[in-house]
């Protein structure tokens, strides 16, 4: 082989070697998105009026965090058996909803995917950290070395990129699940009637109706704009209603009926439900 082929040959080796470095690279943040995903969703809990925002900090709160801790965080909150209930706080004085998902097995599987996992971190950190004595690019030897390197290094952490993706999937799947569930439809009913919007809907039912009981929505509606604007602004996107009409209808708080007008129009008034509130 002459000079020519041997740097060609080099030049071969070398690219290859760069390509999977990166590869291995992305399989590692694929790994690290999954784990950051599965330790934001896998439990929600909260009142009615701080469940967004709790979810909201949780998320932040992952996001920050190194792949060893988000690996320990796994191990012991989702790779766990669900033996230990969840218990809401006892200064609670609202609604309270809680959604935790687990992986339940034996204990040959929690080892061994506890293994598996400080393995993926010890290679993700040789790679990071440590894989700069084996690139050397005049070498066709240490190129040979680093390339199969890097090729053990990837069969070594498949495993765990399936694993999550299968976890992933479960997790999906029991939110779709409970999105149909009637008590996931309980979990929007409470937190739509506790929402500060319906609140102001009741409160200026129980102050400006007339002496019938029934209040004017229309009265009601140039209220909320001025108290509650963001919310009416938004009410869509945040209840998933568009009119204060379908929103009192939803929240199955008041009786609601269009009431015929003189001229031939009709007026929509309300009034709370003589009923047990959640």
């Amino acid at each position: 082989m002459d000079e020519n082929d041997i740097a060609s040959h080099k030049k071969a080796l070398s690219d290859e070697v760069l390509r999977n470095i990166g590869r291995n690279v992305l399989l590692f943040q694929q790994i690290e998105a999954m784990l950051k995903f599965l330790l934001a969703n896998h439990c929600v809990n909260g009142t009615t009026a701080d469940i967004v925002e709790r979810k909201k900090q949780r998320s932040e709160q992952v996001q920050k965090q190194t792949m060893g801790t988000l690996v320990g965080q796994y191990s012991d909150d989702i790779l766990s058996d669900a033996g230990e209930p969840t218990h809401e706080p006892e200064d609670v004085t609202q609604a309270w909803m809680s959604f935790t998902f687990t992986i339940t097995g034996d204990i040959d599987f929690y080892e061994s995917v506890r293994a598996d996992m400080q393995q993926m971190v010890d290679e993700r950190n040789k790679l990071i950290h440590h894989f700069l004595p084996r690139w050397q690019p005049d070498s066709v030897e240490h190129l040979t070395s680093a390339a199969l390197y890097l090729e053990q290094q990837r069969e070594k952490v498949l495993p765990i990129l399936e694993h999550l993706k299968s976890v992933t999937e479960s997790m999906q799947k029991t939110h779709r699940m409970m999105a149909s569930d009637e008590i996931a439809c309980q979990f929007e009913l409470l937190f739509l009637q506790h929402s500060p919007l319906v609140a102001l809907l009741l409160d200026i039912a129980s102050q400006k109706g007339r002496t019938d009981g029934w209040t004017y929505l229309a009265h009601a509606g140039r209220l909320a704009h001025i108290h509650e604007s963001d919310a009416v602004m938004h009410m869509k996107e945040r209840y998933g209603h568009s009119t204060l009409k379908r929103l009192l209808i939803a929240s199955e708080l008041f009786d609601v009926r269009d009431e015929p007008l003189p001229n031939g129009g009709f007026r929509t008034i309300y009034r709370e439900k003589k009923i047990l509130r959640h």
